[in-house]
């Protein structure tokens, strides 16, 4: 009987049961003794097995999980409190009681706050919102308004008067959350997850603290790729070199000009007009009359430090001199009938790679090693990977729809040149950026959020989407600094995005503006002093930066978080100009045109340096950031944070300096990391791996460090500026 179904328990274990009822299933498994799964699919072999009891219940840690027999309604209590529960009187589409696919209703509190889903648009909090789960090329988006954006992640925190919880939904089909956008006089307040495609439901819950939630999420999906240390340098971009018939010449003129200005530069993402046929883009086809010998130019820039990251493209135009050889090897998705399945990339019609193909995995992995890592190159930019298909017909080897596989297209076309650079290069540690993806392209890539626009309420809800990146796993992503689509950013804007991105973890400059100029360090002569400086503020950061990846990777720390993920402090303004570099540094930003300070609150729980000043916790300092001068940070008492403190330049080497920052009175401990920024070695402990405890008096500031790796990395130690007390080396 629809909206009215008796559910029995016909198996149980102590970390697992299964209900069943008229051939629906539910199984309840508990994973590491903290996160909980949830199924719920049709099996009627499940008829005839034995049923016993009704209203069910266990418990750990301060959870229990409360199970209602009638409609099968969990609850979930914290303490005794309900955190949360399915919506009575039902929560899942058992029989189509809410027509075709999945659902999965949820209680909603009232001024409860949700983080998460991705790459969305506007403030930190959605809740009270709606959004589409869904990969989209979003070129030139509004990032206080768009959605959907490039990004498949159904994962959000929810944070409520009781306490926090996550939720994963998983599913590889397009999907709509709604967060309390929608009312039902029949019900009490609710929110939702909705799946048409899907014939079964599968979720996770994590419980404990947002940063918590977060850690296990993460360690769920499995660690994030670990950059090599160069590409937290400054790393150059634009389409409008590439798409030059000069091409070449323009980029001896960026190095000319990064020599002339004596600016630091270690990448350079090769947009991919360097394969045009005419005005066609076509991947793996390198254009010999804008590049006549690509080795050369590729070994050019290696030798100034500068490692080229090529674009490359899933899908083949219909123009593709490869085209016809690989339909007839039936390596793109399908028609029903056999035939490519043909849609609209770019300016012209084309087809996607089936990446569910061994031959077509086999083929990318050989056109990646054959045309871009043979000459010298050592890095992907996987780009346009959204596999935009939304016809219900278009299948792949498999018989599958590909409309239901799309972001897991794009991780298995990020996984193929992942493979592809570790057959190349087995000792390093694989550089790629993908633009689209699930949760999972984190184990693999980087990413950013992609083509953003030219203004100061794009900066703004950029920084948001960002963050929002972060509390959804992908900790190591950035924004083109700039905007790259519109207008050449005029010049506040322009100093206010290079001075957001000292903090990012992906620092690029990246364009295509409307009048085909591109923006660069030099786009406007009498800024390049100050925009040397930041630049420099960048650089001198990196040793700590990457202290902040590897604890990313190895910890689950986002290297950029809103300072509530860490301080349960009310007077914090989560839509404020302040967030987290790591667990140490507080950032600030100006996101308004003409404006010239931000209003900092100092988190009650620790105390805080400005320029050497020591200002107590809890309180709220407005702090001077002109657009023309470097960027403007807080470092946390009780941290040693190490710089580079080699003189900045175009070639610059590293000379490494812990600075000190000690508590007014007491103890802390803090580990730093050290390698050699590139190989797998560090997996085998050679790497320079500093426990370092931390004594403060009255008078002194003692040191204690012992390396508990097996490399030495050179350094100096010295307390911060303005700190008068003695340092002693113990």
């Amino acid at each position: 009987m629809k909206f009215k179904h008796s559910f029995k328990l016909c198996r149980s274990s102590d970390d697992e049961r299964l209900y069943v009822c008229n051939g629906n299933a539910v199984n309840i498994s508990l994973i590491d003794n903290s996160i909980i799964n949830v199924k719920v699919y049709k099996d009627d072999s499940l008829q005839g097995m034995p049923r016993e009891s009704n209203n069910d219940s266990f418990g750990f840690g301060d959870i229990t999980v409360n199970i209602e027999s009638e409609n099968m309604i969990i609850s979930y209590l914290q303490n005794r409190e309900v955190l949360f529960s399915d919506r009575a009187p039902l929560a899942y589409n058992f029989e189509n009681e809410f027509g075709k696919g999945v659902f999965h209703y949820l209680t909603r509190e009232k001024g409860e706050k949700i983080y998460g889903l991705g790459d969305k648009a506007g403030y930190l909090n959605k809740a009270g919102n709606a959004y589409k789960i869904e990969t989209t090329d979003s070129m030139g988006y509004d990032a206080e308004k768009s959605d959907p954006l490039y990004k498949h992640v159904p994962f959000y925190i929810c944070e409520n008067s009781v306490g926090s919880y996550g939720i994963y939904y998983v599913t590889s089909s397009s999907a709509y959350i709604d967060l309390g956008r929608e009312h039902n006089n029949y019900y009490a307040p609710y929110k939702y997850f909705r799946c048409e495609d899907d014939e079964a439901l599968e979720y996770y819950v994590f419980f404990g603290t947002k940063l918590e939630i977060l850690q296990q999420f993460g360690r769920l999906i499995g660690k994030c790729a670990f950059p090599p240390k160069w590409s937290f340098d400054y790393c150059a971009s634009t389409m409008s070199y590439t798409d030059a018939q000069n091409a070449e010449e323009e980029f001896n003129d960026f190095l000319f000009l990064l020599k002339k200005y004596d600016i630091s530069c270690r990448g350079f993402y090769l947009s991919s007009g360097y394969t045009s046929i005419g005005d066609q883009r076509c991947v793996f086809n390198w254009n010999r009359e804008k590049f006549p010998h690509p080795d050369e130019f590729i070994k050019k820039f290696r030798e100034n430090k500068i490692e080229i990251i090529p674009n490359i493209k899933p899908a083949f135009l219909v123009t593709h001199p490869m085209y016809r050889e690989l339909a007839a090897k039936g390596m793109f998705i399908k028609n029903p009938d056999g035939t490519p399945f043909v849609t609209q990339f770019w300016d012209n019609l084309g087809s996607y790679l089936d990446f569910y193909n061994p031959e077509t995995k086999r083929f990318w992995k050989e056109q990646v090693k054959e045309k871009l890592l043979d000459y010298g190159i050592t890095t992907t930019w996987n780009d346009n990977n959204e596999f935009d298909i939304k016809d219900s017909e278009a299948v792949n080897c498999h018989g599958d729809k590909a409309c239901r596989l799309k972001p897991q297209l794009t991780f298995k076309m990020v996984e193929a040149s992942f493979e592809a650079q570790m057959e190349e290069y087995p000792f390093l540690r694989p550089f790629l950026s993908t633009r689209s993806g699930n949760i999972n392209v984190r184990t693999l890539a980087q990413t950013w959020s992609g083509d953003n626009y030219t203004s100061f309420n794009d900066l703004k809800f950029c920084h948001f989407i960002g963050l929002t990146m972060s509390l959804s796993g992908f900790y190591f992503y950035g924004h083109d600094l700039g905007g790259f689509a519109g207008e050449l950013p005029e010049k506040e804007l322009f100093l206010r995005w290079l001075q957001h991105g000292v903090f990012e973890p992906r620092f690029t400059i990246h364009s295509w503006n409307d009048d085909k100029s591109s923006t660069m360090p030099w786009s406007y002569p009498d800024l390049i002093p100050t925009v040397r400086e930041i630049f420099a503020q960048r650089k001198m950061l990196i040793p700590y930066i990457y202290n902040c990846a590897y604890n990313a990777v190895e910890n689950e720390i986002p290297l950029n978080a809103p300072l509530f993920l860490y301080y349960d402090d009310k007077e914090i303004d989560e839509n404020g100009n302040t967030f987290m570099l790591g667990s140490d540094i507080m950032a600030m930003t100006v996101f308004d045109k003409g404006k010239s300070s931000v209003k900092a609150y100092l988190p009650a729980k620790d105390d805080w340096y400005l320029d050497g000043v020591l200002y107590d916790g809890g309180q709220e300092i407005e702090v001077d950031i002109p657009a023309e001068g470097v960027a403007k940070y807080f470092v946390k008492a009780g941290s040693v944070i190490p710089c580079d403190v080699a003189e900045y330049g175009f070639m610059s080497g590293e000379e490494i300096m812990l600075h000190v920052y000690p508590l007014k009175e007491g103890d802390f401990k803090t580990t730093l990391f050290f390698d050699d920024g590139g190989s797998i070695d560090y997996l085998d402990n050679y790497c320079t791996l500093l426990d370092i405890e931390v004594h403060c008096s009255i008078d002194e500031v003692s040191v204690k460090i012992e390396n508990k790796g097996n490399y030495y990395t050179d350094f100096d130690i010295e307390l911060c500026n303005g700190d008068n007390r003695r340092l002693k080396l113990l």
